[in-house]
This record gives structure tokens, C-alpha cells and sequence, in this order.
């Protein structure tokens, strides 16, 4: 250890506040005087000033289209979008040279008495200058502003201007339906001229290739496919019909039986006869055969002619049949010429379709230049009927006109008046506090203690930032300053070697330090006392419980948050006899745990002292965890009395030996 390890005192200037008020006090009335000629000369002023008026009118961009006004091939097309620079863009065409003309022109604004003889120019410069246009916050209102010595005229010049902008609008919205209107006039009459030859291209290749058309808009080749082939599908179905009935006729002739049933042979008329007189003959056979045996002549010759008219039957029904056959015949004859027929009509089909891809081409064409047509037709018709100034309806309208104001817009004379009087009021109270401090008057001396020791080192060794190193504290946690009475140096020295005394007899092993004041006064006592007990040649362990100081290592808030082991905490300095655990990287500390005292347990089996620093009692001092610990607990009051309100609150937390050390005098002053 070397002779640095005492504290030393050094002398600061600074300002003392008291000084201040009590000059700035003292020129109160001169401050005062002041303020009020300034006050009256600013007021004589602005009754010179003239009185300028402001009328506002607001206008509103949005879209004015409805189903009604629009055109018919518009109806389904989206509302256009209206942005920030949309509206930029209306503010800049109100400010503009010929919104401003048109607003003389129609307003007649150059008759009036306060532009009497003035040019165009200088009519529309003066506008310009005193007319303000804005928008309002983030919406579309645009408020259109005008200011004039004449409250009249200033409503009437912002009322021009809003209705010269809106007349401007709908004059370009006509402006561009005219043009369109000039230039679907020139695209219709060239169409006209573009479907008549296509027309007439159409009509040409069909002439020229036989594509002609019959009924229902079809060709002649098609209808004559279509009527070939159902005239083949009957012809087959007439001959398939004709050899089936020959057939069953032969069928039934062959087997023996009767033919008289088949439609075909009863419709003839020799069949239909001999029907008859076989009817007739079996009639009267039966009636004779109820008198006659089979062998009776009578029988037998009505037998015979029933057997004659049967042999009839049978010989018509094989003309039947053979009729029938040459029926289906000639059907078949037929269905083969008219397959040949089909082939050839297939043939010129053929080259018709080849034809028709052409025909086709053509009739697009014309249908494509015919439905522009139409459409041009109908805008055109659409376009001319709203080329009239009252059809359009702008995207701009009026929402607010402007009035004639009650009350001057400029100058403000209360707030000119409260704007010089305070500016009187700052500048010379700035005057005489800095009078004061260029005299030296403001300015006191002040002591500031410092605490520098080996046990700073040892920390800074061990990877802690030194309670010694004053500058590198942060601006919450200054320096202990006692200005005014303070007790002698070597009052607190021999304090300090008091409990160094009784720690080397063994009396005290664990030393908690706190304070009725701050941290500050608490870390430096434990500093100092700290280096006196290593001097003794003792082995000292010093927990920082107070200073609420986060660092990179490890510290006892990571120990109370279960974050760190106890191995992690304890950092060693270059001499092994002392040890140091800082405060670590939380922000406080854990108040219901029991690991503090079993830190502090584990601590005096290796050190013959452990020195705790709580800092200051109260609310947020570290110190109840430390309440179930034996020690002696040191208290540092500014007081010096036992019956203080930390001293009650140490006693109540449960510990026997308490020691006050008093650090001041009651009037003394802390900076």
C-alpha cells in the first residue's frame, strides 16, 4: 500500500444560485420600466400598420360523374383515384397565370377602385402575392385565401378565383370531348370507306368462286349433301323394306301356309275377290256338311274349289312377292345413282370449303370493321351531345364561399404585444444573470472529496469499474460535495480506524455500511475502509449492494436472479487478499431470495472480513437482505443522532450493533 490510499481534497468553482435570483430580483423594477416603453412603442407602431382582411373559400376535389351524366360505354369504368399529388396539382393550377386572368376577366376585378389604372399585369402579380392556397391536413379540401386592406374586395377577388378554377376544369373536360369528337368524326368516315369494301370484297369472291347461298344463309353444295344423303338413307330403308316382306311371303309359301294374311298380298284386289268366294265356299261346305258325310259328292266338290281358290291365293301372293322383289331392286338401282351423285357433290364441297377459308377471312374482317364502326357511331352520337360547357361537371367544386371578415387577419397585436413584452422579459434577466456570472459575483467555491486506493486498482484489476475514478461516473451519480462546515478529515480517519481496530481483534467480521443520505457517501466509507483493513494485512471480501452501477461481469444481481453461480460473482484482484463482488448486469436486485446470505456465509469460511455497502436506507435499500446475517451494521448520518429515522429502521430490521458516525453538520449543505 502507498500513502494514496488517504483521501485528498481539491477546490471547485460553481455557481450559486442564490446570487442569481437575488440580482435578478433586485432588477425587477429597471426590467419592468423596460418591458412597458418597449410595450407602448410596439403598440404606437402597429396602430400605423395597416389592417390587412383575409376571406377564405374551400373547394373540394372529387370525382363528379354519375350514371346519369356519363356516357353509356362508361358506366361499368372504375372512379379514378384521387391522390396527394392530385390535389398538389389542383393548387398549383388555382395559383396559376390564367386562373388568375380568368378571374379578372369574369369578375371585372380591374374596375375595381383599388386597381383603377393598373395593367393586367400588375393586377394579377398583385394577386398572386397576397393569395394563399393550401390544403387542409391530409384531406381534399383546398382552401383558397385572399388578403386586402378592403374586407369586400378580398371576398370577392377568393370567390373569383374558386369559380374561375372550376370554370377552368370543366372547360378543359369539354375542351377534351370536342377533340374527341373531331377525331371520331375522321375515323368514321374512313371506316364507312373500309366496310363498303370489305362489303364489297365478299360479294366478289363468291361470285367468282360459286359460293353461293341458299335458304337459312347456307350454301347451295351443303343443302344439296344434306338432301342427297337423306334421299339415300329413305331408298335404303324402301328396298330393306321390300325384300323383307318378299321374303316372309316366299317363307310362308314354302311352309304351306296361307298368304292371305300379309298386308301386301290382301291389298291386292284378286286376292281380296277370292277372299270372298273362299269365304262363301267354306260356308256353304259347312252348312252341307252337317247333312252329308266327307265322302258325299256335294262335299267333295265344294273340297275342290276351296282347294282351287287356295292355289289362287298362293299364285297372287308369289306375284306379290315377286313384285315386291323388283320393287327393292329398283330402290337399290336408285340408292347406287344417288351415291354417285353424293360422291361428286362431296367433290365440290371440297374445294368449296378450301374456298370458304377465304370467304371466311373476308367476312371477319368486314364484321370487325362493321363493330367499329358501330361503336365510334355511338360515341360519337355520345360525344356531340355533351359538348356543351353546362354537360361537364369538374372534379373540383365549391363547398365554402368566402365572406367579408369582421376582424383584421394582420397584424395580431395581442400576440405582438405578448411576443415583445416576453422577449424584453428573457433577454434582460439573460443580461443580468450573465453580468453576474462575468463578475465572478455568481460564482462560490466548493470542496469535492476523492477517494483514491489500491482496493481502486485491485477493482480495476479485477474487471470492475474504480469507486475512485470520479469522471467516469455517470451525470446520475456525482461526486460527494460538502460545502459550507464539515466535520475534520481525521474525524471520519479515525473512524475508519476504529473499525479496522476491531476487525483485527476479531470483534467484527462482517461490516454492513449504509447511509441517511446517498449511495455515494456509503461506497466511498467502504472504499477507505476496505484499503485500511488489507493494510493491516488482512484478507477482505467487498460486496457492492448499493450502487446500482450494470457491468459487463458478473454480479450479485445475476446471483440474486439465479443467472450466475456463486463462482461467477466473486471476482479476485492481483492480490489474493481481497476479493470483490460488484453489482452486475441487472438492474436490481431480487429481494425474495436466500442466496445473498449464503454468499455471505461462503465468503467468511475464505476472508477474515466481508464488507457490505446497502447505500441508503430507505424504500430501495439492499439492506433487509442482509437482516438475518450477524454484523455490525454502520450507519452514516448527516444527523449524528440515535434517534434518527434510519437509525429506528436499521433497529427495526433486527440488528444489535449499530453504529452512527455522523459525516456533517446539520447546516451544513450537500452539493
Amino acid at each position: 500500500m502507498s500513502d494514496s490510499a488517504s483521501g485528498a481534497d481539491r477546490s471547485e468553482e460553481s455557481i450559486d444560485a442564490g446570487v442569481i435570483l437575488k440580482a435578478v430580483f433586485s432588477k425587477l423594477l429597471r426590467i419592468g420600466f423596460v418591458t412597458v416603453l418597449l410595450l407602448a412603442a410596439a403598440y404606437v407602431v402597429l396602430q400605423f400598420v395597416p389592417r390587412l382582411y383575409e376571406s377564405r373559400a374551400e373547394l373540394l376535389v372529387e370525382p363528379r360523374s354519375t350514371a346519369y351524366t356519363s356516357a353509356a360505354s362508361n358506366q361499368s369504368a372504375e372512379t379514378y383515384y384521387i391522390d396527394i399529388a392530385t390535389v398538389s396539382s389542383q393548387i398549383e393550377l388555382i395559383k396559376s397565370r390564367d386562373t388568375i386572368l380568368a378571374a379578372v376577366e369574369t369578375a371585372a376585378l380591374g374596375d375595381e377602385s383599388a386597381f383603377e389604372g393598373w395593367s393586367d399585369n400588375r393586377i394579377i402579380g398583385e394577386i398572386a402575392e397576397n393569395l394563399v392556397v393550401t390544403q387542409e391536413r391530409s384531406s381534399r379540401l383546398i382552401s383558397v385565401a385572399y388578403r386586402h386592406t378592403d374586407p369586400e374586395l378580398a371576398a370577392r377577388v377568393a370567390n373569383a378565383i374558386v369559380r374561375a378554377h372550376v370554370q377552368r376544369r370543366a372547360g378543359q373536360q369539354i375542351s377534351d370531348t370536342v377533340d374527341a369528337t373531331a377525331w371520331l368524326q375522321q375515323e368514321i368516315d374512313r371506316l364507312r370507306q373500309s366496310v363498303v369494301a370489305a362489303e364489297r370484297a365478299i360479294a366478289d369472291y363468291r361470285v367468282q368462286n360459286d359460293l353461293f347461298t341458299g335458304s337459312n344463309n347456307e350454301s347451295l353444295t351443303n343443302q344439296q349433301l344434306s338432301n342427297f344423303s337423306s334421299q339415300i338413307t329413305a331408298a335404303n330403308e324402301r328396298r330393306n323394306a321390300a325384300q323383307s316382306r318378299a321374303q316372309l311371303i316366299r317363307s310362308l309359301l314354302e311352309s304351306g301356309q296361307s298368304v292371305g294374311g300379309v298386308s301386301d298380298v290382301q291389298a291386292s284386289s284378286v286376292v281380296q275377290q277370292l277372299s270372298q268366294e273362299l269365304a262363301r265356299l267354306q260356308g256353304e261346305r259347312a252348312q252341307q256338311a252337317a247333312t252329308f258325310l266327307p265322302s258325299h259328292p256335294t262335299i267333295r266338290a265344294l273340297d275342290a274349289q276351296i282347294a282351287e281358290i287356295n292355289s289362287q291365293i298362293a299364285s297372287e301372293g308369289r306375284r306379290v312377292a315377286q313384285a315386291l322383289e323388283a320393287q327393292a331392286q329398283i330402290e337399290a338401282d336408285l340408292e347406287q345413282s344417288l351415291r354417285a351423285e353424293l360422291d361428286r357433290v362431296k367433290v365440290t364441297a371440297g374445294a368449296d370449303t378450301i374456298e370458304g377459308v377465304g370467304l371466311a377471312e373476308l367476312e371477319r374482317e368486314a364484321a370487325a370493321q362493321r363493330e367499329l364502326l358501330n361503336a365510334y357511331l355511338l360515341r360519337f352520337t355520345e360525344a356531340s351531345a355533351r359538348s356543351d360547357m353546362s354537360s361537364a361537371l369538374p372534379d373540383v367544386r365549391i363547398v365554402s364561399e368566402a365572406v367579408p371578415a369582421s376582424s383584421p387577419a394582420s397584424p395580431k397585436s395581442s400576440l405582438v404585444l405578448l411576443a415583445v413584452g416576453v422577449a424584453s422579459v428573457l433577454l434582460q434577466t439573460g443580461a443580468v444573470i450573465f453580468s453576474e456570472l462575468l463578475s465572478g459575483r455568481a460564482l462560490v467555491e466548493r470542496t469535492v472529496r476523492k477517494v483514491s486506493s489500491e482496493i481502486s486498482e485491485e477493482k480495476n484489476a479485477a474487471g470492475t469499474p474504480a469507486l475512485a475514478d470520479e469522471a467516469a461516473k455517470p451525470a446520475s451519480s456525482p461526486p460527494l460535495a460538502i460545502i459550507g462546515h464539515r466535520p475534520p478529515a481525521d474525524l471520519i480517519d479515525t473512524e475508519i480506524e476504529a473499525l479496522a481496530a476491531s476487525v483485527l481483534a476479531r470483534l467484527d467480521r462482517l461490516v454492513i455500511v449504509a447511509s441517511d443520505r446517498d449511495d455515494e457517501e456509503s461506497l466511498a466509507f467502504a472504499e477507505r475502509l476496505t484499503a485500511a483493513v488489507v493494510e493491516n494485512g488482512q484478507s477482505v471480501a467487498e460486496i457492492d449492494a448499493a450502487s446500482g452501477q450494470q457491468g459487463i461481469e458478473m454480479g450479485l444481481t445475476d446471483l440474486c436472479a439465479e443467472g450466475a453461480d456463486f463462482g461467477d460473482v466473486v471476482h479476485r484482484g492481483a492480490d489474493d487478499r481481497f476479493a470483490f463482488v460488484p453489482w452486475g448486469q441487472g438492474t436490481r436486485l431480487n429481494r425474495n431470495t436466500e442466496r445473498v446470505a449464503t454468499l455471505v456465509d461462503a465468503l467468511s469460511d475464505i476472508y477474515e472480513v466481508i464488507v457490505v455497502v446497502t447505500g441508503r436506507v430507505g424504500m430501495t435499500s439492499s439492506l433487509p437482505l442482509f437482516a438475518g446475517v450477524e454484523g455490525k451494521c454502520v450507519l452514516l448520518s448527516s444527523i449524528g443522532a440515535s434517534n434518527s429515522a434510519a437509525a429506528r429502521e436499521i433497529g427495526a430490521l433486527g440488528f444489535s450493533d449499530v453504529r452512527i458516525i455522523a459525516t456533517a453538520e446539520a447546516q451544513s449543505e450537500v452539493a
